[in-house]
């Protein structure tokens, strides 16, 4: 295992706390109903979540919502995060914002992602 993502696991498994992600999959267009079903998938995994000072300056579109930087270690997930996917985090729902990922030794370690409550 990359050093870089062992030491981002060690310390989102002390600091962190479980969550639920929910992948989302868009659906196909039914034109007999008029509209797309989309397919979720949950799972479960350890997040540490950053809660966000927006100003003017910083995130401007986010002044007034509760939202939060959530941190995600790339350590055997079966999905990749996308902007339609939800958390679940400490009993409230967030949608996903936006998405950064942070690379080390040529390999993804970690995702920061900015989700907003609601």
């Amino acid at each position: 295992m990359n050093l870089f993502l062992s030491a981002t696991k060690r310390a989102l498994d002390r600091n962190g706390s479980d969550a639920t992600f929910i992948s989302v999959t868009e659906g196909a267009y039914n034109v007999e109903t008029g509209s797309a079903t989309n397919t979720e998938k949950s799972y479960t995994v350890k997040m540490y979540k950053k809660p966000i000072k927006a100003n003017q300056y910083n995130y401007p579109n986010l002044i007034g919502k509760d939202a939060g930087m959530f941190y995600l270690a790339n350590y055997n997930l079966k999905f990749t995060p996308g902007l339609r996917d939800k958390i679940v985090f400490a009993g409230s729902t967030y949608s996903v914002e936006s998405i950064q990922e942070h690379y080390a030794g040529a390999e993804l370690i970690l995702y920061r992602i900015i989700a907003v409550k609601g």
